[in-house]
């Protein structure tokens, strides 16, 4: 865990104490908790907090950086000792969960206000409207997609493909060539997952999305099945590289640097690993349609703070949220994550697949934000342990729905 106290608040607190006058000038406190997923992230962060500090040096700020999957085990915890100001989370179904257990706090009138006058992304702040409240201050979302290296298409002879024939010829050639079409990464089990979102969109849309990660239907279904059922053909067509199944993500990458795999279904975010003298010829493009007619919805996780109900310093914490409304500090951390800032007009030259990824999230007829913030808390856990043992010869989706949905029965209280 990462923390850092700033000393300036401190020595203003200090000085006011030698001078018998510190009622006339106490330091507010001001506690950030935050995910830190690489260096250039923490930095980032870092960098941005400095920046507040040096302009707010009667505020005394404690920030608190933790890995992703210990943050969001302890989240619930985090929100309800009032141990943070401001909190690092995700927009989604989880989100709605603390809402409307009265855990946050929502953003007022002025705040918004201020959001829509610096000319944030207006999806961005409606996609944590939840009973007409917006709960999450928007810093920045990313899109998935797959990543190809151009200079290998190009020498394999294929393009991007946009249809599932088109893809299915991709990997046909791309085997041809010696290259094995597709790396996964799933020893954490959620780049499965997005496999999973993506085909269920592609073959059932958004609205049967929504109801089966709502505990709305059946894993079970003839429908669900039919996901699984064109998932484990790739699979059994050897498709995906059998060294990176049970990697995580990031070890998977340089499978892709030596041109050993084709393709790799993840969020842009994954640019930030890129090596510098390849890292432009890194392509991405959207999952490609399935089912006729069915229109394009995406996969586009959004990244928000919000506000802790029982707080201490909600004054400090307005101060904080302004500056980052009104500073170009957003863009500090999408750079670093390779990320879209939630502001309008802050696009970067630094962000290697931005004008693809904007695209396509600006083209999408909908958007999801992942199988674990969408879905009900009671579903994640037998989801990905199905997902798991699916992901083993020989493919069996009749196992892997099964087990999901007795697995879920059980998990509901």
């Amino acid at each position: 865990m990462l923390t850092s106290f700033f000393r300036s608040g401190l020595s203003t607190t200090l000085l006011c104490a030698a001078l018998g006058l510190p009622g006339a000038c106490a330091a507010d406190n001001l506690t950030i908790d935050y995910v830190v997923s690489n260096s250039p992230q923490r930095s980032a962060w870092i960098g941005l907090i400095n920046q507040f500090a040096a302009a707010n040096p009667d505020v005394q700020v404690i920030h608190h950086g933790y890995p992703q999957e210990q943050y969001k085990r302890e989240m619930p915890t985090r929100l309800q000792n009032g141990s943070a100001d401001l909190v690092f989370w995700y927009a989604g179904e989880r989100l709605r969960d603390a809402a409307k257990n009265k855990l946050l706090s929502p953003l007022d009138a002025e705040m918004l206000a201020l959001l829509k006058k610096q000319k944030f992304v207006t999806t961005a702040i409606e996609a944590t409207r939840i009973d007409g409240e917006v709960y999450g201050f928007p810093l920045y979302y990313y899109v998935w997609g797959f990543i190809y290296r151009k200079s290998l298409f190009e020498r394999v002879g294929v393009r991007p493909p946009a249809t599932w024939s088109e893809f299915l010829q991709v990997c046909e050639q791309l085997k041809a060539a010696g290259v094995t079409p597709l790396g996964l990464g799933a020893k954490s089990v959620w780049p499965a997952a997005g496999w999973f979102d993506y085909l269920n969109l592609r073959i059932n849309g958004l609205d049967f999305h929504h109801k089966l990660l709502n505990n709305e239907v059946r894993f079970t279904d003839a429908r669900v099945r039919q996901v699984f059922d064109v998932w484990g053909d790739l699979l059994r067509k050897d498709y995906f590289l059998d060294a990176t199944m049970d990697q995580e993500f990031d070890r998977v990458l340089p499978y892709m640097y030596r041109n050993r795999v084709g393709m790799m279904l993840i969020g842009s975010f994954a640019a930030a690993r890129f090596p510098g003298p390849i890292a432009r010829d890194f392509g991405f493009f959207a999952f490609p349609a399935l089912s006729p007619g069915m229109p394009a919805y995406e996969e586009a996780p959004l990244d928000v703070l919000v506000l802790p109900a029982n707080a201490a310093n909600p004054g400090a914490r307005r101060r904080f949220l302004t500056f980052l409304a009104e500073s170009s500090a957003l863009r500090q951390i999408a750079d670093a994550d390779q990320t879209l800032p939630a502001k309008s007009g802050m696009s970067s030259a630094n962000v290697l697949l931005a004008e693809v990824t904007g695209a396509t999230v600006a083209n999408a007829a909908g958007l999801t934000y992942f199988f674990d913030r969408d879905a009900k808390a009671d579903l994640v856990g037998p989801a990905y342990e199905g997902l798991r043992q699916f992901l083993k010869a020989p493919y069996d989706t009749g196992q892997a729905v099964r087990y999901i949905e007795q697995a879920r029965r059980k998990e509901q209280p």
